[in-house]
């Protein structure tokens, strides 16, 4: 037992030492009245739980190997690493220092495209690097406290039959970004994503300034464009969701509409956990990547949405969700055909009374209209854009109003600004999303992205 540190030894285990020797010592000393001893025994035994055999086991001990033989102690050897190097070792401490939410395959991924720790971190497995951030006091637990973020309990799972038959949309907050490249002053973002049942594909997401619903229906628009027409839409109680003016363009699309009930966001369980992917994924490095434009934004969650989430099996189905959409895409899905009648179902609806002077109203502005004194007429506009108003009739623009006085030049309904204070930025959330992006356009150049115009069509009746 030579070489013992006695520094590294615990002051209870010490002190358990010394009763050890304490008691071994007074039993085997034979100018001890052997009654008293005996007492001594029994009075240890009843002190701290043990039996006679154990005292037994202690004189052999002691017998053998002296004092030392009592003392309780494993020589501790260091364990090997299960990172050796130690730049490598720093930066994984690091980068969960900076954002404790990311996970091991996150945190691979982003070392993957560095040219300094990508042949390091392809050395090691997934299973030491858990060992090594449990080994440093940072086990998934730790790492969640540390980021304190709630769970979501499991429910039933339900499944459409095929792609586009389902889709569900959901909207939440967005990353801060500066109001203007080099201020200060930071506004919120806001995401609109929609997700096709079946696959799991996202279809199209964006971030914009507001949540107001000319944005949602811009990210719907462009889904219908580039993938078709689906059958249903499943929805929360949001109000853009529960607008009219979105309801009568789905009407007009001949699209059901479902809404699940208030506090029941479970029921649509599937945009649910790709907005949580994209808010642990996606956002959590966005966030630290220094992005100063809505631009910027957007075109990284494209790459991310193209390059990454959409290629990359899902836990769930067992395949990528790009495979698995067009694998089940029917043969007669529909798509739109009138490009200019699919344009205007946008367009905010209301109805206005032609006054005596030829001249309706809006948003304190004013038209002229050919119609006959006190007919009700439909217009169409872009809210953000009241230059240019049409009256329909029955579904299509009969005449496109002359300006009189034009007072405001969008809608007066506009976002409500926050400041926040900057972010710290991570070069390597920089790096990764401009890798990404890099390779979308490898993949957009050898023909491997997606192409809308070769999607099936529907057959002609």
């Amino acid at each position: 037992m030579n070489g013992i540190d006695w520094t590294k030894i615990e002051q209870k285990e010490l002190e358990a030492f010394e009763r050890r020797v304490a008691l071994v010592e007074t039993v085997l000393d034979e100018s001890i009245d052997e009654s008293q001893r005996h007492q001594v025994r029994c009075t240890y035994c009843q002190e701290h739980g043990v039996s006679e055999r154990t005292i037994r086991n202690y004189i052999r001990r002691y017998r053998e190997a002296g004092q030392y033989g009592l003392l309780f102690y494993r020589r501790s050897t260091p364990p090997s690493p299960r990172v050796h190097d130690p730049q490598l070792q720093k930066k994984i401490l690091e980068m969960i220092e900076e954002r404790p939410g990311r996970t091991v395959p996150q945190l691979r991924r982003l070392l993957s495209r560095d040219d300094q720790y990508g042949p390091l971190i392809e050395q090691v497995s997934d299973r030491n690097i858990y060992r090594f951030l449990q080994e440093a006091g940072l086990t998934q637990k730790a790492r969640m406290a540390k980021c304190i973020h709630g769970g979501r309990n499991a429910f039933h799972r339900f499944e459409a039959g095929c792609s586009m038959q389902l889709v569900q949309g959901d909207a939440r907050d967005g990353i801060w970004l500066p109001k203007a490249p080099g201020q200060r002053s930071m506004r919120k973002t806001y995401l609109f994503a929609w997700v096709d049942d079946y696959s799991r594909r996202i279809l199209h997401a964006q971030y914009f300034w507001d949540e107001k619903l000319p944005r949602m229906e811009e990210t719907f628009k462009t889904m219908v464009l580039r993938w078709g027409i689906p059958e249903k839409v499943y929805l929360d109680n949001g109000s853009v969701y529960i607008a009219a003016q979105f309801a009568l363009t789905l009407a007009d699309l001949d699209i059901k509409k479902i809404h699940h009930g208030p506090y029941k966001s479970w029921c649509k369980g599937k945009v649910e956990a790709v907005m949580k992917t994209i808010k642990l994924d996606f956002q959590a490095e966005a966030q630290q990547a220094g992005f100063v434009t809505l631009e910027e934004l957007n075109t990284a969650l494209w790459a991310w949405i193209d390059v990454e989430y959409n290629r990359r099996n899902h836990s769930t189905t067992g395949q990528p969700p790009q495979q698995r959409f067009t694998d089940g895409l029917p043969e007669k899905h529909r798509r739109v055909e009138n490009l200019q009648w699919f344009e205007n179902l946008f367009l905010q609806r209301e109805t206005r009374t032609v006054s005596k002077y030829g001249e309706i109203k809006l948003e304190g502005n004013k038209y002229q209209c050919t119609a006959r004194h006190g007919t009700a007429v439909e217009i169409r506009y872009n809210p953000f854009d009241l230059e240019k108003v049409w009256r329909f009739e029955q579904g299509a623009a009969v005449e496109t109003l002359g300006v009189r006085k034009l007072v405001n030049s969008r809608s007066r309904t506009i976002a409500e600004e926050r400041q926040d204070t900057p972010q710290k930025v991570s070069r390597e959330a920089s790096r990764y999303f401009q890798s990404l992006r890099e390779r979308q356009a490898a993949l957009s150049a050898s023909g491997q992205s997606a192409q809308y115009s070769k999607l099936k069509k529907q057959e002609a009746r």
